[in-house]
């Protein structure tokens, strides 16, 4: 096996491998078919390398973008390989803010990198879930003309900040700083470029957001999700999301993934039949973390 730095020619490898795995690797997958392997300059592109066999092909990934955050896929392994860690650690994008993946092999990744007792903005292991789209259980008000679904772009801009703004610091434990304005601001650029958010109107009100914070032409992982607490317990999240889910099926995608670690939105989730496959790590840390080159390197 070689550990190493992958290149534009490991591109069908990689996406085959992420293919196989794709529950638990749904930004691995985006990130590569928007901005493949070496694209420097893309938003979305980041430092890539792998476990590759002789013959090409990879078993295990682990990347770095540029906001700091490693993702890991270590397919049916249980960990990412010592070997494989040694090769990010000697040249990191940036140092590390954040690790995510499966909640085992992410978990074994921040003790290999020395940062198991760091500090976190949080560090959870959520509830994954899964749901195939021709199985969704549309609310029978979803439908009514009394719930509007919008594009967030036509909701007001102040009122999309907040939103995102108590989201960060609700569901991510982001610290309420003044750089997390920018952070959210560009976030949002990001997503109303994109179109992969939208909003629930009620009378005239928006009342809820949701979108997809990963998109690709089979399947979608659901995210932010957000509802102002003076406008819970209505149902609005459950109307929202099944809308939007209803919108790509339309569209041909075929299967959906979330994660979550609240017990009334997992309620809301599984009445949508969502159902639980595994968990998924968070982690985020309180600080980013430069990272040492001192790691044993044996498989």
């Amino acid at each position: 096996m070689q550990y190493r730095k992958l290149h534009d020619a490991d591109f069908d490898a990689a996406t085959a491998f992420l293919a196989n795995h794709a529950a638990t690797c749904m930004v691995l997958r985006g990130n590569l078919r928007t901005a493949g392997i070496e694209r420097r300059r893309h938003p979305l592109s980041g430092n890539w390398f792998g476990e590759v066999a002789p013959d090409g092909s990879i078993s295990a990934i682990v990347a770095q973008f540029g906001n700091g955050n490693v993702f890991v896929e270590a397919g049916d392994q249980k960990a990412i390989p010592k070997a494989l860690t040694a090769a990010f650690v000697a040249d990191p994008l940036k140092p590390v803010a954040g690790v995510f993946g499966d909640a085992d092999a992410a978990q074994d990744m921040l003790s290999q990198l020395g940062l198991k007792d760091a500090a976190y903005a949080i560090n959870a292991s959520d509830v994954l879930y899964e749901l195939d789209l021709a199985k969704l259980i549309v609310p029978q008000n979803a439908r009514a003309d009394d719930f509007q679904m919008v594009d967030a772009e036509k909701i007001d801009r102040n009122t999309l900040l907040r939103w995102l703004r108590a989201y960060e610091i609700k569901a991510l434990g982001a610290e309420d700083t003044p750089s997390l304005d920018s952070k959210i601001a560009s976030r949002l650029v990001h997503a109303l470029d994109a179109r992969t958010m939208w909003g629930l109107i009620v009378d005239g009100k928006a009342v809820s957001l949701s979108g997809f914070n990963a998109t690709l032409p089979d399947m979608v992982q659901v995210g932010p999700v957000w509802t102002p607490p003076e406008e819970r317990s209505n149902g609005y999240a459950r109307i929202l999301v099944a809308k939007t889910l209803l919108a790509v099926r339309a569209r041909g995608v075929k299967r959906a993934i979330l994660s979550t670690d609240s017990e009334a939105a997992a309620k809301a989730y599984e009445a949508l039949g969502f159902k639980k496959i595994g968990r998924y790590r968070l982690a985020l840390l309180a600080r980013p973390v430069n990272l040492s080159p001192v790691l044993e390197t044996q498989p």
